[in-house]
């Protein structure tokens, strides 16, 4: 299956979702009624939306992971996961809600394992960060698409990936 690629250059922003190609993604998958973010932050579209900083206005104000994991399984539609790119900004902003386990590969995966709980078979998760990881083959999805926002030479790539889960 030929997997779309696209590279638009925008200036960076701590607030992904406020991006114009962002954006624009974000409308081609109709993201919004049944879609889930488990980093909110701001401007996320998702219906239902979870921020640790409860100055954020989501809906719910927990841990991303136990966030994820009072959800249903097979509830989502879709699934933004956005969360802070580097360990840095990990240990910085979550440590202390989080115990120090964020931004490690063992909460990513586990985070990434709720998601395929949650998310129904066809369900789109779209996922933000400095790789194009995803939610991968072991959790039964394929790559649709991926586009990389290049931000200048100062800054790295915001790479998007979208993925689809299988029936």
């Amino acid at each position: 299956m030929a997997i779309e690629l696209s590279r638009e250059w925008v200036m960076p922003s701590q607030w992904t979702f406020s991006m114009k190609p962002v954006q624009r993604c974000l409308e081609k998958y109709s993201v919004g009624k049944g879609w889930v973010d488990p980093f909110a932050g701001l401007h996320s579209p998702a219906e239902l939306t979870n921020d640790c900083e409860p100055n954020r206005n989501a809906v719910s104000t927990m841990d991303a992971l136990e966030f994820l994991k009072t959800l249903p399984d097979l509830s989502a539609n879709g699934v933004l996961f956005d969360p802070p790119y580097s360990v840095e900004q990990c240990l910085r902003c979550y440590t202390p809600k989080q115990g120090g386990t964020a931004g490690r590969a063992e909460y990513w995966a586990k985070c990434k394992d709720e998601i395929s709980r949650v998310l129904i078979p066809g369900g789109i998760s779209i996922a933000f960060g400095w790789d194009s990881t995803g939610m991968g083959k072991v959790r039964k999805f394929y790559t649709v698409e991926v586009i990389l926002l290049c931000h200048g030479a100062c800054h790295n790539d915001t790479i998007i990936t979208v993925e689809k889960k299988q029936q």
